[in-house]
């Protein structure tokens, strides 16, 4: 975003700004009042993951800092510096935030609003806060405004945040402190123009035309006789415009990070063995060549033992190859006179702008005897109706010269040049993977495996959003009622593409002081079921039973019963 223009979310939320100003100088209806609460919802929510992600920078800083902190620690603690100074704005207009709809309700209500609404739709009055901005807590002074009712209300916003007649406004120590971090982050910018532009567009606080083309200062335009929604919606924005700012300024301060490294930072020694698996009598055959290239200049590649100097430097002891580079990469080649593994390695010397840099390598291959070999990628054990992959080979040949046949399903080439197959057994018992290759024009076979053949494993039942809390699953009910049904988890099963759905099962639960149970077909929770769920009182237990599910991915497969589920509200 530091090089470009403005982003497509920052061109949306200016529109909705700009609609939103228009339509409040209207009287505007009860639905559109209602509305622009949802789009404050919606610019939070945004704001929200938005901060997330800038937490993802600043860990990235902490990381590169932690590998080099001469060259990343200035840029981090310029980065942090930033994230302070985003903080305490993004705070100062969350306290006008919650003090305007303190005045405006008489209370506050904080947090998801899912959570704050009962099972008719309610607003729970227990959850009404009162308390004065300073005497929240951190977790509180950060949660989300769950509900304003006094919407259409023109005067609070007025009172608390701007009156003429006032020589100090909140409004003004707002935009006091807004173009105090404007032209802190304007500084770091510095000639990054594109940057710049977006900072200036983003963070406008000119005075505003008001009506009949009259320029009215800024805190008037924005919160005199402004409804307490459109004063809500419009600080949001504010909050959004400081986190925008904030991920643009610090992410080119990353990048500036990568602007000035030294070539070669991240350069390692690499050899790439055409096969680790060698015939006697055949010859080990590898490319070594270092990761950042430099087309300038070939590296000198050495294979032997090699003793460390400290400090980064090695150098060649005892006798050693040196080894002829093209293009950049060793071509290295060593017959193989003896069975075993074998362990191998050297350095690539290489000049660099700091000087000559030198880089270890090692590898090992494994010299045998010719032998047929079929590796499967879990066990010696295919599941039936399952893909099974397997990786065979049959040392001599290439793998487009092997072919695999089982007597048990079918089995398929997924790379056939790399060696990889899936096997898929139709039945249970046991499955015998033969390889084949062409030897002199002819199909021989070079070997076979036996595998047993089971069942994929029964998954558990579960439901979404539950907690595992000490051995005991619980579960807040409204979240039990938003899940909205029961899955099937497969956990600890190493393929891909198995599926299970549940095909019925029985809730029981107390309802209405009563042990009630229902019984449903498919997944889905029936509407007795939701009234169970939300008439349980905290602390108890509903419990689901004669749970059966089936596999969704493969045909002929039996219906399996599943283990009960007992789940706590909490």
């Amino acid at each position: 975003m530091a090089g470009g223009n403005v982003s497509p979310r920052q061109k949306m939320i200016n529109m909705m700004y700009l609609v939103l100003t228009a339509l409040l100088a209207l009287n505007v209806s009860k639905e559109v009042l209602n509305s622009f609460f949802e789009v404050n919802l919606g610019i939070e929510r945004s704001t929200t993951n938005f901060n997330a992600k800038n937490g993802d920078t600043y860990a990235a800083f902490d990381a590169a800092a932690e590998l080099n902190k001469i060259k990343a620690g200035p840029f981090r603690d310029q980065a942090y510096e930033v994230k302070t100074k985003a903080d305490a704005l993004v705070e100062f207009i969350q306290e006008m935030k919650y003090n305007l709809v303190l005045k405006a309700d008489k209370h506050v209500y904080l947090g998801n609003q899912n959570e704050l609404i009962d099972a008719d739709g309610d607003l729970i009055e227990e959850k009404a806060i009162e308390l004065p901005w300073e005497e929240l807590t951190s977790l509180q002074k950060k949660m989300t405004i769950g509900n304003l009712s006094v919407k259409d209300d023109r005067h609070t916003s007025g009172v608390l945040f701007y009156d003429n007649k006032r020589k100090e406004n909140v409004a003004t120590q707002l935009k006091e402190n807004f173009l105090i971090y404007k032209d802190f982050i304007l500084a770091i910018a510095g000639s990054n123009e594109a940057l710049v532009s977006t900072i200036n567009e983003t963070c406008n606080l000119d005075d505003k035309k008001g009506k009949g083309g009259k320029k009215q200062k800024w805190e008037m335009y924005n919160f005199y006789d402004m409804p307490a929604v459109g004063a809500l919606t419009l600080l949001s924005k504010m909050q959004s415009d400081v986190r925008n700012t904030e991920a643009d300024i610090i992410n080119m301060l990353r990048e500036n990070i990568d602007a000035g490294s030294l070539k070669f930072t991240s350069a390692e020694g690499i050899q790439i063995p055409n096969s680790n698996f060698v015939l006697k009598g055949d010859s080990f055959r590898a490319q070594i060549f270092i990761a950042a290239k430099d087309t300038t200049q070939d590296p000198m590649i050495y294979v032997g033992e090699y003793d460390s100097l400290g400090g980064g430097k090695y150098e060649m002891i005892g006798d050693y190859e040196t080894v002829k580079v093209v293009n950049g990469k060793g071509m290295f080649a060593k017959r193989a006179t003896s069975e075993g593994n074998q362990k191998w390695g050297g350095l690539i010397s290489m000049k660099t702008s700091s000087g000559t840099k030198t880089y270890p390598f090692r590898g090992q291959y494994l010299v045998a005897a010719k032998t047929a070999v079929v590796s499967p990628t879990n066990m010696n054990i295919l599941y039936l109706e399952v893909d099974n992959p397997l990786k065979i080979s049959v040392p001599g040949y290439t793998a487009g010269e092997i072919s695999a046949v089982i007597n048990n399903g079918k089995v398929s080439a997924v790379k056939k040049s790399l060696g990889e197959y899936s096997a898929r057994p139709s039945k249970k018992g046991k499955a015998m993977v033969s390889l084949f290759a062409e030897v002199d024009g002819k199909r021989t076979k070079m070997g076979q495996m036996e595998f047993r053949v089971k069942e994929v494993p029964p998954p558990k039942a579960k439901v979404q959003f539950a907690l595992d809390v000490n051995g005991t699953t619980v579960i807040d009910k409204m979240k039990m009622v938003n899940a909205g049904g029961l899955g099937a988890e497969l956990k600890d099963f190493d393929f891909k593409g198995v599926r299970y759905v549940i095909t019925s099962y029985r809730l029981s639960g107390v309802y209405k002081g009563e042990q009630m149970k229902e019984d449903a077909k498919g997944p889905k929770f029936t509407s007795k079921m939701i009234n169970i769920i939300k008439n349980t009182k905290a602390g108890n237990a509903i419990t689901i039973s004669n749970i059966k599910a089936k596999r969704v991915d493969a045909k002929n497969t039996a219906v399996r019963p599943l283990d009960p589920l007992v789940i706590e509200i909490k």
